[in-house]
């Protein structure tokens, strides 16, 4: 099974390294879902990544003493692009943290991500209320079924699009073998109509002929 990717930056780095010496704390705040197909850098700065969709995180899952997962969830009516890169942000605008998916998320999908962040004493440095899963947890737990059946919209809808064309294409070539044969038939006509002038004329000059020696005899 593919999994994603994700990286704490440098300026994020500094900020936890900045609080434990200080003994304050950090806060990461919200998500920044971006269809940039980013290279996971440590220096990404803030700047370096923009988004089509800014959302505050949903939910904080303590994992163990050095390890908390941050998860935000896009209903598929909000999940209006490709999110190919996803930017995890402090309070105060820092980007923390970068991840990837495994796959693009495809917009109408919901759009559920958990970001891992591993660090010593990870959760005596972030400042967050702990919230529970409860209901949530049970409809994440769809997630991965969710994408599955996205993935097989998008491959039908693929399909429907191929057989449509497809289809449109065999028209095509019907209506030109239609023009075809039609055309055809149109020279049929008209060469038709030429013989029968040429005919006409050989007729013409036949009875020409026939007249005049008629008219000869009669003298």
């Amino acid at each position: 099974m593919s999994v994603g990717k994700s990286i704490i930056t440098v300026d994020g780095i500094n900020a936890l390294a900045n609080a434990s010496a200080s003994g304050s704390s950090v806060k990461p705040k919200y998500f920044k879902f971006s269809n940039q197909d980013l290279v996971l850098d440590p220096n990404l700065s803030a700047s370096d990544l923009t988004g089509w969709r800014t959302q505050n995180i949903n939910l904080y899952q303590i994992v163990d003493n050095q390890t908390v997962e941050f998860v935000c969830d896009v209903e598929p009516t909000e999940a209006s692009d490709y999110t190919r890169s996803v930017g995890l942000f402090l309070e105060d605008g820092t980007l923390f943290m970068v991840a990837k998916p495994p796959f693009a998320f495809p917009p109408m999908l919901r759009q559920t991500f958990k970001i891992q962040m591993v660090y010593q004493n990870a959760t005596e440095l972030l400042d967050f209320k702990y919230v529970a899963f409860s209901q949530t947890e049970q409809d994440l737990s769809l997630l991965n079924t969710n994408v599955v059946l996205g993935l097989q919209l998008l491959e039908i809808k693929q399909d429907l699009a191929n057989e449509k064309e497809k289809t449109a294409a065999m028209y095509e070539k019907q209506l030109a073998d239609k023009d075809e044969v039609i055309n055809k038939l149109n020279d049929d006509v008209e060469n038709t109509k030429l013989l029968i002038l040429d005919s006409n004329a050989i007729l013409g000059n036949e009875i020409l002929a026939t007249k005049r020696v008629a008219e000869k005899i009669k003298l």
